[in-house]
């Protein structure tokens, strides 16, 4: 009797608490129907965590969307003393010297800056924005404040070109190379002079200059020659 009576104090007293666990019980029968059925929880998962492209898709849309964007030049007009040639390695050599070469005695900074800047052909897509000629065309050594002040001793400074490398012939290129036809980089190796009326026989130096020249078949470039698309003086930037 003992035992019995201890029993029954485990078991409901009333019909409301055998009420109450027959509810408990649907609800854990189904909480783990929903947990333990196959696929349920974790493709609803799978569904709102976004997944990325795959590489070669992803790639595919990006070069696709770039040679959308990309249009033909509207302005094709040759600047003032810029080679009008096929010769990809002849153009990359003019600008090469071109950037080495003022003289402050018959041009002003405006003038010297705004020469190889006129070839300079922007193109649709944004790849090659003004401010990147500024900052390389000042890692010549040169800017508005040097120059005003180099005037006073009428400086100034030529150069000549000794080694010029293009396309396959640097490894960089290689590893990546230009993302259209048409497009080439050259570095070259140019020597330059700095002199001025009280030192005209100053000692020449070598410097390296990255210059990307576009031309045809692209369509970013004009019909019947090539244009300027790029350079680097920075010497992190020279192509090798």
């Amino acid at each position: 009797m003992h035992g019995l009576s201890a029993w029954k104090s485990y078991l409901p007293r009333s019909r409301r608490q055998w009420f109450l666990i027959a509810i408990l019980g649907v609800l854990a029968t189904v909480v783990i129907v929903l947990f333990l059925a196959p696929g349920v929880g974790t493709s609803q998962r799978a569904t709102s965590v976004p997944t990325s492209l795959p590489v070669a898709s992803q790639m595919a849309t990006d070069s696709g969307s770039g040679v959308a964007a990309i249009t033909a030049p509207t302005d094709v007009t040759v600047s003032p003393g810029e080679p009008q040639t096929l010769d990809f390695q002849k153009y990359a050599e003019d600008t090469a010297r071109a950037l080495y070469t003022w003289d402050t005695r018959t041009s002003s900074y405006t003038q010297t800056y705004a020469h190889v800047r006129s070839w300079w052909m922007v193109l649709s897509d944004g790849s090659n924005p003004l401010t990147v000629y500024t900052q390389e065309f000042e890692e010549t050594g040169i800017n508005s404040a040097a120059f005003a002040q180099l005037s006073a001793y009428g400086a100034y400074r030529t150069a000549t070109v000794v080694q010029t490398s293009c396309d396959n012939a640097l490894a960089q290129f290689r590893d990546h190379p230009a993302p259209w036809a048409g497009l080439h980089v050259c570095t070259m190796t140019v020597s330059v002079t700095d002199r001025s009326e009280a030192d005209p026989h100053a000692t020449a130096y070598r410097v390296p200059v990255s210059v990307m020249v576009n031309c045809p078949p692209a369509v970013t470039a004009p019909a019947n020659r090539c244009a300027l698309a790029g350079f680097y003086t920075s010497a992190s930037r020279i192509v090798y």
